[in-house]
């Protein structure tokens, strides 16, 4: 009896802790002179990689944390709009994208860059609009200053639907293999063309395509 209770605690425990684990995977990338671009999905030696997306799936797998390393470490000479980590959120009908630099959220005042999109999704898993909010520092700017940044440089609430022009995307989902489980969420209006000229790079125009079929 206390031998089945022993197998049975165990099992148990065993099973809590594989629920409780993520998924961690790791990919090549080479800083450019204005992107990321990522050379090989899923390497199997990244210690020996001086460029690594350390890529974080939770239990449904789908990517929380994107984290662009060098040599081990979160890159730090990176351009100043290009998050070296990202977190991902995820509700009924929403996927939140939170920006940082380290552990500091992108700052419009640093680069004019907002820090966190919310992506409103339909049934379909379409993005439907996309509401950016900016964070800044104030700190020895002038009221006139302040309310141009807030209004005019970089809103604090900038809301994107998608029109003629304008074909709606989850922006770093661009660097995750995973994505939404598979999923590449865009707007019904979405388009590969020659405006978008990083599709031409694989291995990400494929994976692309692939969680767009999804």
């Amino acid at each position: 009896m206390n031998r089945i209770f022993y197998i049975l605690i165990l099992l148990t425990f065993t099973t809590c802790n594989s629920i409780g684990q993520k998924k961690v995977l790791y990919h090549e990338y080479s800083p450019t002179a204005s992107n990321w671009n990522v050379l090989e999905w899923n390497v199997k030696k990244p210690k020996e990689k001086k460029w690594i997306i350390r890529e974080t799936l939770d239990d449904k797998g789908r990517v929380i944390v994107l984290e662009f390393l060098k040599n081990g470490e979160l890159i730090t000479d990176n351009l100043c709009y290009l998050a070296n980590k990202v977190k991902f959120e995820y509700k009924e009908n929403q996927i939140i994208e939170t920006l940082y630099n380290s552990d500091q959220e992108l700052l419009a005042t640093d680069c004019e860059m907002w820090y966190k999109s919310i992506h409103y999704l339909n049934k379909d898993n379409q993005i439907e609009r996309i509401e950016r909010f900016s964070k800044y520092d104030f700190t020895n700017i002038s009221k006139d200053e302040i309310e141009k940044w807030k209004t005019e440089w970089a809103p604090e609430l900038r809301i994107e639907k998608p029109d003629s022009e304008t074909m709606l995307q989850v922006d770093y989902f661009y660097y995750s293999f995973a994505k939404m489980n598979g999923i590449y969420p865009v707007s019904e209006n979405f388009e590969l063309n020659k405006a978008h000229y990083y599709y031409k790079d694989e291995p990400e125009k494929t994976s692309i395509l692939n969680g767009i079929k999804n």
